[in-house]
């Protein structure tokens, strides 16, 4: 426990304080006046400020020269140490960011989160929506998407003969003008999408007059795309204005980000705070996409002065579109509040009836799928909070097993050596998988971590260590069951077929002439079936790999197909 002497050498000045245990920071805090601030925290009878000043050993400070330096390093140094005593923004699902790298010629990527070097833009509502976005930016601006040494490159990759990057690398194009897109790219991803309506529109009337139609017709369908992806999103105001709504309640905060007159983002967090602090947090956390005005359902003064340190305008709807948007925002909430508390007391139901040794917020199931003893595959799904997660499913191919229960205990022991368990691990199948599930946790010693259940197919019959359960078909705790079941099934299947479809191409391929090794190569890492090597243009597949040997695999590929 803290000595309250410690105060007296702490300023009364604008900073940032930390308390430590060890070399663990258990609570990051700032305050305008520190010592006003800390004083307040030693002096506490009860709840978090004294279990804080109790629990720590250590008190630091960092002292800078205004409130608006020591909000953003607060949030900063929060959001990378994640103290226990600090209410943390917990994503209701994992949102995407398109990361710029701070090569020297920098690269784009779709990511998950915001570990790592770089700029992040975001974040967006989903996945989809964030791959359509930056598939059209990739056709309009040309930027890389690898992530290899450029200075050891000598010849064009693939994306350079399809249109997708510029060739920087190569030089191709110089550095200076990419950079100068790169910068374009940028201010889209802030909200500027009529920027990039303009470039197309440009490009379009470029070629038109110089009666190069077929680039034209090109840059026309670029276009046309791009206002389909943005419309995609359900809200299209007729100003181009850049404005978020936020509202909250039940620990549930949700955010729309409108950019340039389009939703391009619904966000949903819990958050065990108010709506100034969870403005304070959302904002400091994404510096690079602030709007020109935020709208709430009811300012106070606390609100207009965290928003007069951030710069950003605060304020209630008024105007008829402003009080239509912030009404969609609220049916938003409660619908997601809803189904949240729905999810919750299904798991809090599933816990009892099971006998769980905990809540089961994530659940990861498994299955296996084989054609007779071949290409043998696990799939992994992941439920957070009763729903799925599909970015963090995973596939793994076992090669050539027959055994169902060897094929278990392969993919667990494989799972779990390098990652933690879930708080259920879900299996499909009776006790044999059960028992082979819980084998494999036991030889790495994690059998007490977590429970292992299983689904039983005939009777939907619940399938534990202890016995077995059965509900009725219609009870919440199995339906969630059953659905998961099912997903673990479709992923299996589906990843079975594509290694299967994919053999199947690869052996074809062999017998076509004009396709070599380096040909036949170039054309799995693109396409991994007949039909989709058929989707596309001629034009496309000759720029891979010649124009005879295109004609040739075109042919031989059709004359297939029609048999």
């Amino acid at each position: 426990m803290l000595d309250f002497k410690i105060l007296e050498k702490i300023p009364n000045k604008s900073g940032v304080y930390i308390f430590k245990k060890g070399e663990e920071f258990i609570y990051i805090g700032k305050a305008k006046e520190l010592k006003k601030r800390l004083t307040s925290h030693f002096k506490a009878k009860d709840g978090k400020s004294k279990l804080i000043v109790e629990e720590a050993d250590d008190l630091q400070v960092i002292l800078l020269d205004n409130e608006k330096e020591a909000l953003i390093l607060e949030a900063n140094m929060i959001y990378k140490y994640k103290p226990k005593y600090n209410a943390m923004l917990k994503d209701t699902q994992v949102y995407p960011y398109i990361r710029i790298s701070n090569d020297e010629i920098p690269y784009l990527e779709i990511v998950r989160n915001r570990k790592g070097d770089g700029e992040f833009y975001g974040p967006f509502t989903n996945v989809y929506f964030t791959r359509q976005l930056f598939e059209v930016l990739r056709k309009v601006y040309k930027f890389r998407t690898c992530k290899r040494d450029i200075t050891k490159l000598k010849k064009t990759c693939m994306d350079y003969h399809l249109g997708l990057c510029s060739g920087v690398c190569i030089n191709e194009e110089s550095p200076e003008d990419y950079k100068k897109k790169i910068n374009e790219v940028k201010n889209v991803l802030k909200g500027q999408f009529s920027a990039v309506i303009s470039f197309i529109k440009l490009k379009m009337e470029q070629h038109a007059r110089l009666l190069d139609f077929e680039n034209a017709a090109k840059y026309r369908d670029i276009l046309l795309n791009f206002n389909k992806v943005m419309e995609s999103q359900g809200v299209v105001l007729p100003e181009s204005v850049n404005i978020d709504l936020v509202v909250g309640k039940h620990k549930t905060f949700l955010v729309f980000k409108i950019r340039s007159g389009y939703l391009i983002s619904k966000l949903v967090y819990e958050y065990d705070g108010h709506i100034v602090d969870f403005i304070e947090l959302f904002y400091t956390q994404n510096t690079l996409d602030i709007p020109e005005k935020i709208i709430v359902e009811k300012e106070n003064k606390e609100l207009k002065n965290i928003a007069k340190i951030l710069g950003i305008k605060v304020s209630q709807a008024k105007e008829d579109v402003e009080m239509q948007l912030l009404n969609k925002a609220i049916d938003n909430l409660n619908y997601e509040i809803g189904l949240i508390l729905t999810n919750k007391s299904i798991l809090k139901q599933m816990k009892e009836l099971l006998g769980l040794m905990k809540l089961p917020n994530r659940i990861e199931g498994i299955d296996i799928s084989h054609l007779a003893g071949k290409n043998t595959v696990a799939s992994l799904v992941v439920f957070e909070n009763g729903e799925i997660k599909k970015e963090e499913y995973r596939r793994y191919k076992l090669g050539d097993i027959l055994d169902d229960f060897e094929s278990i205990r392969i993919v667990v022991k494989k799972r779990y050596t390098k990652h933690n368990v879930p708080d259920l691990l879900f299996i499909d199948g009776g006790i044999g998988q059960v028992n082979a599930a819980y084998q494999s946790l036991k030889e790495i010693g994690k059998e007490k971590e977590c429970d292992v259940i299983g689904l039983a197919k005939e009777e939907e019959t619940i399938v534990t260590l202890h016995g077995e359960i059965r509900l009725a078909f219609d009870h919440p705790v199995l339906r969630l069951l059953v659905k998961i079941r099912d997903e673990t099934h479709r992923v299996a299947n589906e990843f079975t077929r594509n290694l299967s479809t994919k053999k199947s191409l690869r052996s074809i391929l062999d017998e076509i002439k004009w396709i070599g090794p380096k040909r036949k190569k170039t054309l799995l890492e693109r396409y991994t079936s007949i039909e989709e090597i058929l989707s596309v243009s001629r034009s496309e597949i000759e720029q891979l790999i010649g124009k005879k040997a295109a004609e040739s695999l075109l042919n031989e590929l059709s004359y297939r197909r029609n048999l």
